[in-house]
């Protein structure tokens, strides 16, 4: 009995851990209006390879794990418990993706920044010229 209360206390501990990196990333209602930027990441040239191979992996575990008939926790031996962890498997997925549309909105933001003046050839005279 001691060993399955210490097995659930590491669990949630992790679980604890992730929820903060969630909150930190400002995953949570935010995230419906990252969903419709994940279009434009994968099609943007400035995303690098390994940022939208992560989001598409991301999404394709979430996909699988939920529709495959294999767990970690079988629903048929342990009901609606069975469903735990599927649900922590879709938000690390969906936290990953909120991660990665983050930083494509910070690179957006960069180049967007209205106080930068690109392509300005200047050169500095002395007044007793």
């Amino acid at each position: 009995m001691n060993r399955f209360i210490k097995v659930i206390d590491i669990l949630l501990n992790q679980l604890k851990k992730i929820l903060v990196r969630f909150r930190k990333s400002k995953f949570g209602l935010l995230f419906i209006v990252n969903i419709f930027k994940i279009p434009d990441f994968i099609t943007d040239r400035r995303v690098s390879i390994i940022s939208k191979f992560k989001v598409i992996f991301a999404f394709g575990v979430a996909l699988l794990y939920m529709v495959s008939g294999v767990d970690f926790i079988p629903e048929m031996i342990t009901g609606v418990f069975g469903l735990v962890d599927d649900l922590f498997i879709f938000i690390w997925c969906l936290g990953i993706i909120n991660e990665e549309v983050e930083k494509y909105k910070e690179i957006i933001k960069e180049e967007n920044a209205p106080n930068i003046i690109k392509n300005v050839k200047f050169s500095v005279k002395d007044e007793k010229e």
